[in-house]
């Protein structure tokens, strides 16, 4: 700790600018704003808190020098969360100590007459070991005050961005209130993208929106119980496929992305469409999915349980073979309808002999009771193909 022996040239002409501590405030704020534009632009630190704030510190460090006491960095720490709260940058703090030490050093000059030069040595280390002591303590609580203010702005972000994707029919201004708070733009070409994410990754969302902004495409992401939610605000649909594009590279499961829309009004309706879109993908797939391309697969997922229904009536008991057979079947089946019912394109793609792929094909007939070759029976067949696929069992 610095101190001060009591009987050194130091303590007696500290004590004697104790006594006119009024006017060394006066001087030093007078100082503070000559130098520091800062303090004066600052329109939450009244004239009132400056001259408090300097009369604490200058009373603090004569005190030290003195001899009366030790370093009260109590003192030093309320004035670096006062300076952080009001938005004074920290070298302006730093500098203020520095324009303190130097008044505090002139007016012992002017005092020290009886001083011998010798003695006058000892009064420099003194007092800057003090201001140094003081301004350290500032800086703590100025770092201190920083980063609960940096994670206050998070929350207050973290609150508003939630506020724009809930469902605020009822009070639409909510979120216009709360896009405009996020300084995005009002009008503009927007869509909506739900990604999945098979753990919590934060990360992923915050590095997509870096990738966007660096394009000059502005988004916001929260992170929901299934997955993330991102709003694209761009200026055309070239800036939005561009950022859908950027998005897939990012995350490694199924993304859904609403239709484009025009104002914050559109926001509700486009959750609920890139949720649907993520959902018709096959679950474990990293494919990207845009809501105008779906037709099938939007009957599907917005009736999921008779989606599971027909699955489970029109392919029970292929369903319930053993899990590599099972598996082989609904592949062969797949590749079937994505070779457009050709069974020599749908051997070559599977790498089996065209054989194989009718013994398979009659023994789904077989097991279903439906056939390939009939429309009926395939579009059952498809339509059920689709649900599984959406309900986790993943093609090999």
């Amino acid at each position: 700790m610095v101190t001060s022996t009591g009987n050194s040239p130091a303590a007696a002409l500290a004590v004697d600018l104790l006594a006119d501590l009024p006017a060394l405030t006066d001087a030093l704020v007078d100082r503070l704003r000559s130098a520091e534009e800062t303090y004066l632009e600052s329109q939450l630190l009244t004239p009132d808190q400056l001259v408090t704030t300097c009369t604490e510190n200058l009373h603090a460090v004569l005190e030290v020098l003195a001899g009366r006491g030790r370093v009260r960095i109590d003192v030093a720490r309320a004035t670096g969360r006062l300076k952080a709260e009001q938005a004074i940058p920290l070298a302006a703090v730093l500098r203020a100590y520095r324009l303190g030490g130097q008044l505090i050093w002139e007016q012992m000059m002017r005092r020290a007459d009886s001083v011998t030069p010798v003695e006058l040595l000892d009064i420099p280390a003194q007092l800057w070991a003090a201001i140094d002591a003081y301004s350290s303590a500032a800086v703590e609580g100025y770092r201190e005050t920083e980063i609960l203010l940096a994670h206050a702005d998070a929350e207050a972000r973290a609150l508003l961005v939630r506020t724009v994707f809930d469902d605020h029919s009822d009070n639409p201004t909510v979120i216009i209130d709360a896009v405009r708070a996020l300084g995005l733009p009002e009008r503009g070409c927007f869509a909506v993208v739900s990604a999945e994410g098979a753990e919590p990754r934060p990360a992923t969302a915050g590095d997509t929106a870096t990738r966007l902004h660096d394009k000059g495409i502005t988004s916001v992401w929260d992170t929901r119980h299934d997955g993330y939610l991102g709003l694209i605000c761009g200026r055309s649909d070239t800036d939005v496929d561009a950022a859908v594009n950027d998005v897939g590279a990012v995350f490694d499961q199924r993304v859904g992305v609403s239709r484009t829309f025009a104002t914050s009004a559109g926001i509700v309706r486009a959750v609920d469409e890139a949720r649907l879109a993520r959902r018709s993908a096959p679950s474990g797939a990293g494919t990207v999915i845009r809501y105008e391309s779906l037709s099938l697969a939007l009957l599907l997922v917005r009736v999921p349980d008779a989606a599971q229904e027909v699955a489970e009536r029109t392919l029970g008991p292929l369903l319930e073979l053993p899990d590599a057979e099972r598996d082989e079947m609904l592949a062969t089946l797949e590749a079937w309808f994505e070779c457009d019912g050709s069974t020599a394109a749908t051997a070559d793609r599977l790498h089996f002999h065209r054989n194989t792929v009718l013994y398979r094909l009659r023994k789904i007939r077989d097991l279903t009771g439906r056939a390939v070759e009939k429309p009926i029976d395939a579009a059952e067949l498809y339509l059920a193909l689709r649900a599984v696929r959406m309900q986790g069992h993943a093609a090999r």
